[in-house]
């Protein structure tokens, strides 16, 4: 198995790098420091990769969005278009892949690029939130963290903004412009993060600030965030800023990352019962991949990688600034 990672260069991190995991072993087979904070990979059901980056150490730079071409030995950058925005740091596809939107963390902005075969287009719309939250430094102002589509609202998207405390919901029009339908207000000062989604069609919400899971319904012309909420922590009074969140193949767990305490959480769904803690080697994991049932390799930022299996550490690679781990087969 082949993982792909991408780092935080300005806090250290050597750029992209390739991993294998054989026989519970990581191993890293290159790196390539090219682009700066390459700290978002996607990969579209047909296989094109797409890695978002900074513009150098100010994070009010413009950043840029490039697609590559991956190889067992190197990466190479086929095409690159500049965001419009700073702090990129997500992306998502339409369902035909013939758009790719992005989320910039600095800006609160989101921009659509339309996919040519073989190379990526420029921006042709960009979308700046304004507003902000009741944290007195976390929310001063618009912060797009995450831009998903949703699976049970033909041709939507979300758009997770930490710094206003909504989730935003845009439909895109044939010509890849989005329009935006309806907003959902989460709890005051959560800062929203993360929305992953269960095959069912279920949703669910990570907020970074609050430390809280919370279920989320998308209807039609209206959605609601349910419930008070449900901790990621082990000790209420821990200093901690919630990070990833994705829903288990078998759609019958949702694991979430807690940078400060150390660990990876699991719940059962749609119950939302701690069913597990995963502690590790160390203290910031970030994003991270499952494996199959009994293996998850987490992006710890103040470290590397960590593959945990049966909810043991079984080994870890050291790769400061890791951030992003996903998986190429």
């Amino acid at each position: 198995m082949k993982l792909m990672v991408g780092t935080l260069t300005r806090i250290g991190g050597a750029g992209i790098g390739y991993v294998s995991v054989e026989n519970d072993k990581l191993d890293l087979i290159w790196s390539n420091g090219t682009l700066k904070d390459p700290n978002w990979l996607a990969k579209t059901k047909s296989g094109r990769w797409f890695a978002v980056s900074s513009n150098g150490t100010d994070p009010m730079k413009p950043g840029c969005i490039h697609e590559l071409r991956i190889t067992s030995d190197r990466i190479q950058i086929v095409s690159s278009q500049p965001t419009e925005g700073a702090g990129p740091c997500h992306m998502a596809f339409s369902e035909d892949e013939r758009f790719l939107v992005c989320a910039q963390y600095a800006t609160g902005s989101l921009a659509v690029f339309p996919l040519f075969d073989g190379s990526l287009g420029q921006c042709i719309q960009l979308i700046t939130h304004t507003g902000n939250g009741p944290h007195p430094s976390r929310q001063t102002m618009p912060h797009m963290h995450q831009v998903t589509r949703i699976p049970t609202l033909s041709h939507c998207f979300c758009a997770v903004d930490l710094g206003i405390d909504a989730l935003v919901v845009y439909e895109q029009a044939v010509n890849g412009m989005l329009s935006e339908k309806y907003r959902i207000a989460v709890p005051a000062g959560q800062g929203p993060r993360h929305i992953a989604y269960a095959g069912n069609g279920n949703a669910y919400l990570v907020t970074e600030i609050g430390n809280c899971v919370y279920p989320v319904i998308f209807d039609e012309n209206v959605g609601e965030v349910v419930g008070e909420g449900v901790s990621t922590l082990e000790d209420l009074s821990s200093v901690n800023l919630a990070a990833a969140l994705w829903t288990t193949p078998d759609d019958e767990g949702l694991l979430v990352s807690n940078r400060g305490e150390g660990t990876i959480v699991r719940y059962a769904i749609p119950s939302l019962e701690k069913t597990a803690v995963y502690r590790l080697p160390a203290k910031q994991p970030r994003d991270f991949c499952i494996l199959d049932d009994q293996r998850i390799v987490a992006a710890c930022q103040d470290f590397g990688l960590v593959l945990v299996k049966d909810g043991k550490v079984a080994d870890a690679l050291p790769y400061m600034g890791a951030v992003r781990v996903l998986c190429i087969s």
